[in-house]
């Protein structure tokens, strides 16, 4: 049996978790012999394989800000932090090291300048994503509501002035449901779409291979928020779709009598990890 691969395009790294890991290891590389401890609140991008390598090459992954040491380095996660944060950590001789996406900091800019605007600011994304968490601390003293779905705007009375913000990862349909929503609510509504375009991109990638093979299968973590929505995309097109960490997840009953495969991977996906699938399906058949 003999089986057609096909990885899509756009597939694996982007521009923002390139640059983060870049900042990483050139981190690590500048302070291996300084002694110095370096540390990260929460995963750097969201694929466990690539945390665990920057662990052992010696950045300490912490939950917690208590567990930071005063006079360490910091790197800022690419999702950002709160300003509060990162006041508290600058005022413990904590040097700060940011690799926040420039995307994610664009969302905060439009959220900090909507806020001093006056406009009730909605920001379109996963309540509990830490990209999100940041861009509610980015609008303090005003008010807001993280909108999820358009169920989601049910609860909110009628506004003056609506401002909306977008989890770069998020979906276009989704933002676009929920807009149209927001007229129904808004007199005035002014939307910056945050929306990062290689996210776009990814998944217009994935919906036409989806739409050309018998299987899909979307490699990337479990808690990234772009490959999940990659993987609910390429599902809606083709139910044949499954999302997997590495290739040690795949399944040979998923191939069976199966002639062409699709492949895409996440944001925060390495392409090995990609080509460690494709190859593990070409052994296999």
């Amino acid at each position: 049996m003999s089986l057609e691969i096909e990885i899509a395009k756009n597939s694996g790294y982007c521009f923002g978790v390139k640059r983060a890991l870049d900042i990483a290891e050139n981190t690590l590389n500048k302070y291996r012999n300084k002694n110095a401890k370096i540390y990260c609140l929460g995963q750097i991008i969201h694929n466990k394989g690539v945390v665990e390598e920057l662990s052992k090459k010696g950045i300490k992954f912490v939950d917690k800000e208590e567990d930071i040491e005063p006079g360490s380095i910091f790197i800022v996660r690419t999702h950002g932090m709160p300003p509060d944060i990162i006041d508290k950590l600058k005022s413990r001789n904590i040097k700060i090291i940011d690799a926040t996406c420039p995307f994610v900091k664009n969302a905060h800019a439009k959220a900090r300048t909507l806020s001093k605007r006056g406009y009730f600011l909605i920001i379109i994304g996963n309540k509990k994503h830490p990209e999100v968490i940041g861009i509610k601390n980015h609008a303090k003293g005003c008010q807001y509501m993280v909108v999820e779905n358009l169920s989601d705007l049910d609860s909110i009375g009628k506004k003056e002035k609506i401002g909306v913000v977008v989890q770069t990862t998020q979906t276009l349909k989704n933002v676009q449901a929920i807009v149209s929503g927001l007229t129904k609510i808004g007199k005035e509504i002014l939307v910056e779409n945050t929306i990062c375009n290689t996210t776009g991109n990814r998944q217009d990638a994935a919906k036409d291979l989806a739409r050309k093979v018998d299987i899909m299968v979307i490699v990337g973590g479990k808690n990234s928020a772009n490959t999940t929505h990659l993987a609910e995309i390429s599902k809606k097109i083709n139910k044949n779709t499954y999302h997997i960490e590495n290739y040690k997840e795949l399944k040979t009953e998923w191939l069976k009598d199966i002639k062409k495969v699709g492949i895409s991977g996440g944001a925060s996906t390495p392409k090995q990890d990609i080509l460690e699938v494709k190859k593990f399906i070409e052994n296999k058949f």
